[in-house]
């Protein structure tokens, strides 16, 4: 009997530890997104009559509002794959590997973990992206905010789109 005790003691007090500290990882669908049109609309409003259509068509084309996420968190890799699209492959520790998109765009990737919390960045010569996703204390809700800079913007376009398991 007291062999299983101090068995079972550690195991309890480690599931214990994992019900409180829940991983990123797993797939998580949108449950509320902002209205990201309207906020593309707020970020270009300022530009002039020309550049304005080309920077609304291009951002709306590339910030769809993502109906799921998939997170992978090991030791080797971070991976983050939305909707049907193709996953992007991170190594871990905050460390910049390269990533090319399905429209052939190239970026340097990277995923910086902390507790509840990963900041994914994408940069190359047109700009930087940055989505820091945020998971809630009880692990069942995530909350992903966008931020896109570029020297071509007049303002950040920031939005954010939340998701539960």
């Amino acid at each position: 009997m007291r062999a299983a005790r101090l068995f079972l003691v550690p195991v309890l007090a480690t599931l214990s530890l994992a019900a409180q500290d829940p991983s990123l990882s797993g797939t998580w669908s949108q449950t509320r997104a902002d209205d990201v049109v309207a906020a593309i609309n707020s970020t270009v409003a300022d530009m002039n009559f020309i550049k304005r259509p080309m920077a609304r068509a291009k951002l709306v084309r590339l910030n769809p509002v993502y109906k799921k996420v998939i997170i992978a968190i090991s030791d080797k890799e971070v991976l983050v794959k939305f909707d049907d699209r193709d996953s992007i492959p991170m190594p871990p520790g905050g460390k910049s590997g390269p990533w090319t998109r399905e429209d052939g765009d190239k970026f340097m990737v990277a995923a910086q973990l902390s507790k509840g919390q990963m900041i994914q960045t994408f940069k190359n010569d047109e700009g930087e992206r940055t989505n820091v996703f945020t998971m809630s204390a009880d692990g069942k809700a995530l909350t992903m905010s966008a931020t896109i800079k570029s020297p071509q913007l007049p303002k950040p376009l920031t939005y954010s789109i939340s998701f539960g398991r």
